[in-house]
């Protein structure tokens, strides 16, 4: 039961990973950086639990706030370049930020452990392990898990919010044309940093929980596959509502493993499922007029219902 409660915690953190796609797709931003403000996210916050024992909480948190900070320093020069160009620009600034996390090495020696394996902290190369903070506070996998999907509640009540707000249409019109966005008096450059910036939050602390899930981390975990993998459960999922990324980290994380009594094939079904997928349904599996179309089927059975009721009672 361990293992599939660590898959369920798994699911859930990225979930928060394809929200921080999503937050700057909004706005026409394809950005495959996010593996760097994974990454830096992941550090932070297993060094703040690891050196300094700090609270869980507070150190994914803190985690998140790097990577927030991190993705303003990235979107103020990169965000002027579009298309291809501004996705280029964070590939190279995801390859730069993970060679920096392979080699990165503080903290302080470890009192006991075998020989080789006394260091507390990120040890370059080698890795950063010891990330016991589960253990140590007798966290279970289980527990961990519903925590993970606390986190995931809040980011998905947050985008309801932002998605019934006047700041998704604005963010939108971005998406669609930018000349019509500047001449209705929308603020073109300051929306899509903010999208950024909220992306690189989410990253980071999906990060964070990541690192305390694994309690071991290197710079190589955080390869442009990541932010490859993290794209794909917005396009695939659906990047025209909300309900895309969570369809798409759900079921994109779950398929591998509900496939593994078919190993040998498992990763070429994977791949057909995907193909299918951006053949049949280009917009994702789930679009925005599927979404309306259930949500006014939705409203005409409650309108039959009231309806109803009401006739009921004057008889």
């Amino acid at each position: 039961m361990g293992y599939w409660y660590t898959i369920a915690a798994l699911t859930g953190i990225n979930v928060i990973l394809a929200y921080s796609v999503y937050s700057s797709f909004i706005t026409g931003q394809v950005s495959l950086g996010q593996a760097a403000f994974f990454g830096v996210g992941a550090y932070v916050a297993a060094s703040l639990t690891t050196l300094l024992d700090m609270n869980f909480f507070v150190a994914v948190m803190f985690g998140g706030m790097a990577g927030g900070l991190l993705s303003l320093l990235v979107g103020f020069p990169t965000l002027r370049l579009k298309g291809y160009h501004f996705t280029i620009a964070t590939v190279a600034f995801a390859e730069a930020t993970r060679v920096i996390l392979h080699n990165v090495k503080f903290g302080r020696p470890k009192e006991d452990g075998a020989v080789g394996d006394r260091w507390l902290g990120p040890d370059g190369p080698v890795g950063f392990r010891h990330i016991s903070y589960l253990n140590d506070h007798n966290i279970s996998s289980g527990e961990f898990a519903v925590l993970v999907w606390c986190f995931v509640l809040v980011v998905v009540g947050a985008f309801i919010i932002l998605e019934r707000s006047r700041i998704s249409i604005l963010m939108r019109t971005i998406s669609e044309d930018e000349v019509v966005a500047r001449s209705i008096g929308i603020s073109v450059a300051k929306t899509k940093i903010i999208a950024f910036a909220c992306g690189g939050i989410l990253a980071g602390i999906s990060g964070g929980l990541y690192a305390h899930l694994l309690t071991f981390i290197s710079g190589n975990d955080f390869i442009i596959h990541l932010s490859t993998i993290a794209l794909a459960f917005v396009v695939i999922g659906g990047g025209q509502t909300l309900w895309g990324p969570l369809f798409g980290a759900i079921i994109f994380t779950l398929l591998p493993e509900i496939m593994r009594p078919i190993q040998s094939f498992r990763i070429e079904l994977f791949g057909l499922l995907i193909l299918l997928t951006m053949l049949f349904r280009p917009s994702g599996a789930i679009s925005a007029n599927w979404v309306r179309k259930i949500r006014f089927s939705l409203l005409r059975k409650q309108s039959v219902t009231n309806l109803r009721s009401a006739t009921n009672k004057e008889n």
